[in-house]
């Protein structure tokens, strides 16, 4: 089998819960591996959502993530980020940090 992967994954086997955003609670699952930019889920149900939070430890460690591909009960997903609060671009209302290398540079209106 040919390795399509942009980053190897790690083999954990370590149990796991998804949270779809139409369904209340959360239901169990495993994941069998993982990268910084996916991972392999193991469930004992077919999932259809294309989108779902993946959460380790009671929900210290929530991962936003996207089913990639699907095959019975095992799922490739990517992890992606999501806003809170989306903004539109051109918004320049209120103050603005800007963080580079870990430091927070000193805030400022957000001005072109």
């Amino acid at each position: 089998m040919i390795e399509r992967r942009v980053m190897k994954r790690i083999p954990i086997n370590r149990a796991a819960r998804l949270s779809f955003g139409e369904m209340s609670g959360t239901y169990p699952c495993v994941v069998r591996d993982i990268s910084a930019l996916g991972a392999c889920v193991s469930t004992p149900y077919y999932i259809f959502a294309h989108e779902f939070k993946l959460s380790f430890d009671g929900h210290s460690g929530t991962f936003f993530c996207r089913v990639v591909w699907r095959k019975q009960t095992l799922c490739g997903v990517s992890f992606f980020l999501r806003r809170r609060s989306p903004r539109p671009a051109n918004d320049s209302s209120g103050t603005t940090n800007v963080v580079r290398l870990g430091r927070p540079i000193a805030g400022r209106r957000g001005r072109c």
